[in-house]
């Protein structure tokens, strides 16, 4: 009958660990093998989590370190990009659709007719 009671008052690990004081926790534990059974397992997988931690971290502070330097590769290759499209856009310019200086906006002698002036 006493193990009858103590299952009544059991709501279960997870219920009994965020309800019950920690004095009160600890002592359904002496009387509760399934809560404590999972208390076990629980601390295991705590200490697991504890374990890998400085891994974790480090994994964290490398990936950090690899967007740091993509987003800098990213604005370099941007930043070096545009100068050289706007050249190629201006050549385009130039070249296809015929926007040429004269000889005269070149800066060279240039006679009535727009022809270079020789003497």
């Amino acid at each position: 009958m006493n193990d009858e009671k103590k299952e009544k008052t059991c709501n279960g690990y997870e219920a009994m660990y965020t309800f019950l004081s920690e004095d009160d926790f600890n002592k359904h534990l002496e009387v509760c093998e399934a809560c404590a059974k999972e208390h076990a397992r629980m601390q295991r997988v705590s200490e697991l989590i504890q374990e890998a931690k400085p891994y974790i971290k480090e994994k964290q502070k490398q990936s950090r370190i690899l967007k740091s330097a993509a987003a800098f590769f990213v604005v370099a290759f941007a930043t070096l990009s545009i100068p050289v499209y706007m050249a190629g856009a201006n050549m385009y310019d130039n070249m296809v659709a015929q926007n040429t200086l004269t000889a005269q906006e070149l800066g060279f002698p240039v006679d009535e007719y727009g022809l270079l002036y020789v003497e």
